[in-house]
């Protein structure tokens, strides 16, 4: 013969276990959500790898070849102050392009941050809402 549980008993239970299984959903969904923001900023984050490369291949490209062209200037040269004017030219020429390679790199940094960052911000911040 087993005992019966008060009925009270059995509804605190019963309410118990719905508030944990509800509880295990929503956890389910926060998870299958950050996993999506984390992949997807890992994915954003390779991309953005990726473009730096490029861009630091082309500064280099370019710095190594502006070099090559001031090599040839500066054998072509018969004067002196012929060899100063073009050594000047170049270095103004290159503290230009310099500054705007900066720019260039500073804006591609902020882009691939903003890229990265933005699926794990959307993300992470939507299943918490709903599950609240």
């Amino acid at each position: 013969m087993r005992p019966e549980a008060p009925s009270s008993f059995v509804d605190l239970f019963d309410k118990t276990l719905a508030r944990t299984k509800d509880m295990h959903e929503k956890m389910t969904s926060v998870l299958e959500h950050s996993t999506e923001a984390f992949e997807e900023a890992f994915s954003c984050a390779n991309r953005g790898s990726s473009e730096y490369r490029t861009k630091l291949m082309e500064i280099a490209r370019h710095n190594a070849n502006s070099a090559f062209d001031l090599a040839r200037e500066v054998f072509e040269v018969r004067t002196l102050p012929e060899l100063i004017e073009v050594t000047l030219d170049y270095q103004r020429k290159q503290f230009e392009t310099s500054a705007n390679q900066l720019k260039e790199l500073s804006a591609l940094t902020q882009k691939v941050l903003s890229e990265t960052t933005e699926p794990i911000r959307s993300g992470m911040t939507e299943p918490f809402r709903v599950a609240s």
